[in-house]
This record gives C-alpha cells, structure tokens and sequence, in this order.
C-alpha cells in the first residue's frame, strides 16, 4: 500500500493547525482548559513540596512548572512531555498518588486527544485506504509507525515510523478504539480462527 502511495505527487499539507484558525485550534484541543488544569497542577505540587523533600519529587516539580511556562511561550506547543507525565502510573501519579488522580485524569485526556492526533501511538487502531490496522509495540528511536493490517497473513506489517502526516495526507484515519478486527487481535496477533 505505501509503494503505491508513496509516488504520489502531491503537496504536504497536513499539520496539526492546518486549516484552523487560532480559535478553532485552541478549542478543538481544549488548549484553554488545558493549561488552567496544568496551573492547579502546578500549585498542587507546590503545596506537597511543603511536606515533601524528596529530591525526585522536586526535581519533576520544577522540570514541570518550567515546562509549563515554556509551552505557555511557544506559538505552537508540544505537549508530548505533559502526555508522558500524566500517563497512567508515571510521574504524576506516582508523585500525587491519590490527590491527583482527578486533574491528572483531565490532563491525560486532553493530551491524549492531542497526541493521538500527533503521533503514532502504541495500540491504536488505525484505517487507511478501506484497510484497518494496529499499531505495534514496536518502535525505532522511540518512536512507534509499525502498522499490524488486519489480514490473515501470518505477518502483515508496514512501517510507517516518522510519517504521521503523511500517514494523515493519505487520507489515514485514526478509528474508534472499540473497534473489532475480524483477523487480528487489539495487541496487533493473528486470532485463532483467523486461517
């Protein structure tokens, strides 16, 4: 599919503000929102570290107001650290334990929503050109593109690594996470009944 595809000529237009207006980007990724939750974020760190000495915890405090600020600066922000952060059990919530859990639940959504339209991301499920797909746990300089199509090919892969917007350009979709394949499984293997 991309051998096909790839020859193509046409111009790159894809990008996350394309075709928006500063206005429909800040509310189509709730960018307001979002930084009025990472600012309660930020004073709720500064009220554990009252009580909390512990240097890693000080460290990711002021790695993250810092952060913070500098998004705040940036014409078109990168949230991928604050993605990363407020994942399920990673520095937020290992950090805040259950005092956070709320308004690191609202972050993670609201990047989330951001990164998914960003960035391959582990897991998710894909369309493009009448095709489904997965994609895998598989990744190269951190970054993941290895697309599983539900096929009942053995193996069926494409590797898409670092091409996001094209993957977009070319009509990709990212589907429902609720999705069912008819051949492969969410994790991207070959069910059993599958031959």
């Amino acid at each position: 599919m991309f051998f096909k595809n790839i020859f193509n000529k046409h111009k790159t237009t894809y990008s996350k503000t394309s075709g928006l207006s500063k206005i429909e980007y800040l509310e189509k990724y709730q960018i307001k929102k979002l930084f009025t939750l990472l600012h309660q974020a930020e004073e709720l760190l500064e009220e554990f570290s009252l009580t909390n000495s512990d240097v890693q915890f000080l460290n990711f405090k002021n790695v993250f107001i810092e952060e913070i600020y500098e998004l705040e600066g940036d014409n078109v922000a990168d949230f991928t650290n604050i993605w990363n952060w407020f994942k399920p059990n990673r520095e937020w919530s290992q950090f805040t334990e259950y005092n956070g859990i709320e308004i690191g639940s609202q972050i993670f959504t609201i990047t989330n929503i951001w990164k998914l339209d960003d960035d391959f991301i582990l897991g998710t499920k894909i369309w493009l050109e009448n095709e489904f797909g997965v994609i895998l746990d598989k990744k190269r300089n951190e970054n993941f593109g290895i697309i599983r199509w539900d096929t009942p090919k053995e193996i069926d892969e494409e590797d898409w690594i670092g091409m996001f917007c094209t993957f977009k350009e070319m009509g990709g979709e990212i589907l429902d996470q609720g999705h069912q394949f008819k051949y492969i499984n969410d994790d991207g293997t070959l069910k059993k009944n599958a031959s």
